[in-house]
Parts: C-alpha cells; sequence; structure tokens
C-alpha cells in the first residue's frame, strides 16, 4: 500500500512580477544591443585615417563599453533579486492515495 502523493508547484507571477520579468528581460536586450551597437557604430571611425578622429572613438568606445559592464551586472543583481522576491507561491498539494488495484 502506498501513501498519499505529494505535488509541489508554484502559483503564477501577479502583475508586478509579470512587470518586474518584462522589465529584466527587455534590460538583458537592451544591455546587448548596446554593447553590439557601440562596436558596431565605433569601428569605422577608429579605422579613419586621422588619427585624432580615430583616438577619439576608441576612447567613446571604452568609455561606453566600460560604463555598459559596469550597469550590466548590477543591473541584473537588482533586478534579480526583484525576480525571486515576486514569483509565484509555492504551493505543496496532498492528493489521495492511488488505488490499491492501480490505474484502470
Amino acid at each position: 500500500m502506498t501513501g498519499p502523493v505529494v505535488v509541489v508547484g508554484r502559483e503564477r507571477r501577479g502583475p508586478v512580477g509579470r512587470a518586474v520579468k518584462g522589465v529584466f528581460l527587455s534590460f538583458q536586450v537592451l544591455m546587448l544591443l548596446g554593447a553590439l551597437a557601440t562596436c558596431t557604430l565605433v569601428g569605422p571611425f577608429v579605422a579613419n585615417a586621422d588619427p585624432e578622429v580615430a583616438l577619439g572613438a576608441g576612447l567613446f568606445a571604452a568609455q561606453a563599453l566600460g560604463t555598459i559592464w559596469l550597469l550590466w551586472p548590477l543591473g541584473t543583481l537588482a533586478l534579480g533579486l526583484l525576480l525571486l522576491l515576486t514569483r509565484g507561491r509555492r504551493r505543496v498539494v496532498t492528493l489521495p492515495a492511488p488505488p490499491a488495484g492501480g490505474l484502470t
């Protein structure tokens, strides 16, 4: 004879939780696009024949990417913590024991 079956699950996120999840995913996409766009847009200027233009573009790229690399992990940590705090509640459901004859 077997005992009752215990099922553990989570409820759906509430409206605030869904909004936080949307902001988290949007932030990740925005940071990725920002890094890629910086590399893409600065490339032609770094390859310029004028050394002052190339140096200025390189310094701008370094500053922009440094800012993104600083904000990305910090934003991910902060939004990830909010994402964990807005999860649905954990539910434990105890189902009755299956019949002794097995499934029919």
